[in-house]
């Protein structure tokens, strides 16, 4: 099946000190056309809409990473890497089952990516970006560190009241099980998750905190 579909742009590359340095405008094309590769992705495979793995939360998910980007005055190349893996970062949900769907969304990613002569350094930043959601994450530069947070952002949030519901409802849908006592599940997994970028932990952890809450607070 095809996959990718053909793109005539290149990146204008220059090399100084073993460093990668791609013009700026460069960049912001790269980033839109990633988007609406992934816009287009998921509006022409109808089997896979899910309530939750969704282009919704994948917008989410960017317009996160662009906020705790911002905060640590990311530009350039390292503000188009999390935005990119952003965009990427489900795109395998569309073509397999919920494991591996990481690893599926960097095969998606690089095809693309190679397509316009991108560099190997930034896909394998992308492509660490992507891997580091899975979960328990163990991210380990700022990047992984800014995506893992952008992915679970909700969890600090009123939001999640909402998106727990749709999650319970995705899982139940993709595996023919019903889950009585899913809010158990949601308790144990907020309860072991964590944020990892100091911005991320001191403006949603408290709101991580009141979620387990409202969730203990649910009946049986």
């Amino acid at each position: 099946m095809q996959i990718f579909s053909r793109i005539s742009n290149d990146i204008s590359i220059n090399f100084r000190c073993n460093m990668f340095i791609v013009k700026e405008m460069d960049y912001i094309n790269l980033e839109k056309n990633a988007e609406a590769f992934v816009r287009k992705s998921f509006a022409n495979c109808p089997d896979h809409q899910y309530p939750y793995h969704n282009l919704v939360h994948t917008v989410n998910v960017v317009e996160h990473a662009v906020e705790i980007g911002n905060f640590y005055e990311l530009r350039g190349e390292y503000l188009a890497v999390i935005k990119i893996a952003g965009w990427f970062h489900d795109i395998g949900h569309l073509y397999g089952t919920y494991e591996g769907h990481e690893e599926r969304g960097v095969v998606v990613m690089k095809g693309y990516m190679e397509q316009f002569k991108a560099p190997e350094e930034m896909i394998s930043r992308i492509s660490d970006c992507i891997r580091a959601t899975k979960f328990p994450s163990h991210p380990g530069s700022l990047h992984e560190k800014i995506l893992c947070d952008s992915d679970t952002y909700h969890f600090g949030t009123t939001y999640f009241h909402q998106t727990d519901p749709l999650v319970r409802k995705e899982v139940e849908l993709r595996t023919g099980m019903h889950f009585p006592e899913w809010h158990k599940k949601s308790i144990w997994l907020l309860e072991h998750h964590q944020f990892f970028t100091s911005y991320c932990q001191q403006l949603l952890e408290k709101g991580k905190q009141e979620n387990i809450k409202w969730l203990k607070s649910l009946p049986d």
